[in-house]
């Protein structure tokens, strides 16, 4: 099965650059972080919502499916970053293990990628706090593991050519049903 982010990224790929175009009526909200290192590179990017009117958009979401799972996903408010789990329950916490983790980073756009999916081992994803209220939730913890890179969009990652990354996120979330 195919991760969250290599599902939504192409569109993600379409939707995010009109972010950058000035529109009046646009309003966008930092609401968590994410902080990583990579290789020898650190940074720290936003979780957003994004408000149209009444159309709102957060990068920071749980999607609650049929057959009781749940998917997790942390973007940052450029597109280029993305931390994800997916659980075996509408009700996860601190202590469920997720039944996968991807993180995927694209640090010059969308063109090349770094992925976790397709690594020579799993990324460790670990929360620290993992509440769901209603419509709405919050996450913090860590992430370690390696990304590899993939030339492109859809390409695979290339297990030959890895670095380590690390970080952390905290963040409220939206639930989507």
């Amino acid at each position: 099965m195919r991760s969250l982010s290599t599902r939504i990224l192409p569109l993600a790929a379409l939707a995010l650059p009109a972010l950058a175009v000035p529109a009046l009526a646009w309003e966008v909200e930092e609401i968590g972080t994410i902080t990583a290192t990579f290789a020898d590179e650190t940074f720290e990017r936003p979780t957003v919502i994004v408000t149209d009117g009444d159309q709102v958009s957060p990068t920071a979401f749980m999607i609650l499916t049929i057959g009781n799972f749940a998917s997790f996903s942390l973007m940052t408010g450029d597109g280029n970053f993305v931390v994800e789990a997916d659980f075996m329950t509408h009700a996860p916490g601190p202590d469920t293990d997720p039944v996968s983790t991807n993180v995927t980073y694209a640090p010059e756009g969308w063109t090349q990628f770094w992925l976790s999916e397709g690594a020579p081992e799993p990324m460790e994803v670990t929360f620290t706090t993992l509440a769901i209220d209603g419509d709405k939730g919050h996450a913090a913890g860590t992430f370690r593991g390696v990304l590899c890179f993939a030339d492109g969009l859809g390409a695979e990652a290339d297990p030959d050519n890895c670095r380590p990354i690390e970080g952390a996120f905290d963040s409220p979330f939206f639930i989507e049903r």
